[in-house]
């Protein structure tokens, strides 16, 4: 999957973030709080062929059933499409 603005993931004050960078700092204000889960969707997203490779990495990863991680991953990729990251 291909992300279309500029984040990088911090630990700010032990939690997982996005944050804004370059140009898209500009326009898009304030963070993104993940959980470990998101953040590990996140590092892996770009690499991923599919969907379906994510959900199957968050279940080995966490050893979630299929419900689980589907879940997980849906609600994470969802959130970023709703805000235009992806």
């Amino acid at each position: 999957m291909k992300i279309k603005k500029e984040f990088c993931m911090r630990n700010i004050c032990g939690e997982n973030t996005l944050v804004p960078i370059g140009e898209t700092a500009v326009s898009f204000k304030g963070i993104i709080k993940v959980n470990n889960i998101g953040s590990f969707i996140w590092n892996n997203l770009e690499g991923a062929k599919d969907e379906n490779e994510i959900v199957s990495m968050v279940m080995d990863k966490y050893n979630l059933e299929l419900s689980e991680a589907r879940t997980s991953v849906d609600d994470f990729l969802k959130y970023l499409k709703n805000v235009n990251i992806i």
